[in-house]
């Protein structure tokens, strides 16, 4: 599979109606429900008819950012609820080439996703609905136990002629360097407030879609910026970035990576 992996925009709301359109029809919704939809869900069924690969939809309360897999390629974008009433805006996704099955399913759950405006929680099912018909049921997929207790393990790297700079986390432990020979480096016992907002952070990535996503920019190619890359290890296995651009990471790594700086940057100042 060759993966072209370049972003594209609304890729949803452009091809089956805009935003307002979708908006004015929520809007139109009678609103019922105070439910948060949060977390991952596996679609079970997608306009009626049964899906066994598996799809997800994952959400992102604290940022409002909805990503998953729509059979080929990943996705990412936002989303607005109010009441039961749901919205999905700057929708994006990799460009991967699959079969004529995989893209058939993918095109069908971009269609329908672009249909959705109201949603129903119960018992762990979500229900995304046009008006009152049920067009996408998913189940809630539970992060498994050693996900939630492992320690996290994350480097972050950014250099160029004229700057380096290198971030661990290792567990409760930030560490930091500018020295490029690694002989001077900085160590700090996390807060519980700082191990709190990283440990949120990091459970809300994809991590095994990390290696696929493309950067948004790409100046550090002609020394105009550090490049960066984020690596985590996880279960035995490394997941490293592409190269971005310092300051600028891809959206689903974004607020990961800012956390990450801004807390290196408040203990530096210690």
């Amino acid at each position: 599979m060759k993966h072209l992996a370049i972003l594209i925009s609304v890729i949803i709301l452009k091809s089956c109606g805009s935003s307002q359109d979708i908006a004015t029809t929520a809007n139109t919704t009678v609103m019922t429900t105070n439910e948060i939809i949060s977390g991952t869900y596996v679609i079970e069924q997608l306009d009626a008819t049964d899906i066994t690969d598996e799809l997800t939809l994952k959400f992102d309360t604290k940022a409002n950012k909805v990503s998953g897999f729509a059979g080929c390629n990943r996705f990412f974008g936002t989303y607005t609820t109010n009441g039961n009433a749901i919205s999905f805006s700057e929708m994006g996704a990799t460009r991967m080439m699959c079969d004529d099955e995989a893209n058939a399913i993918e095109q069908k759950m971009f269609k329908t996703l672009a249909k959705i405006n109201a949603f129903e929680i119960s018992n762990g099912k979500l229900s995304l609905k046009n008006d009152e018909a049920t067009l996408i049921l998913a189940n809630e997929k539970m992060m498994s136990k050693s996900r939630q207790a492992e320690s996290m393990n994350i480097t972050y790297r950014a250099s160029t002629r004229g700057f380096f700079e290198t971030i661990w986390i290792e567990g409760n432990v930030l560490k930091y360097t500018n020295d490029r020979d690694l002989n001077e480096i900085n160590r700090h016992m996390l807060t519980d407030d700082q191990l709190s907002e990283l440990r949120s952070l990091y459970n809300n990535l994809d991590i095994e879609a990390i290696p696929s996503l493309e950067p948004p920019s790409k100046t550090f190619q002609y020394d105009a910026a550090a490049m960066a890359r984020l690596t985590i290890e996880l279960n035995e296995n490394t997941y490293v970035s592409n190269g971005f651009d310092h300051g600028n990471p891809p959206k689903p790594i974004a607020l990961f990576v800012d956390k990450v700086l801004s807390i290196k940057e408040s203990v530096a100042k210690q």
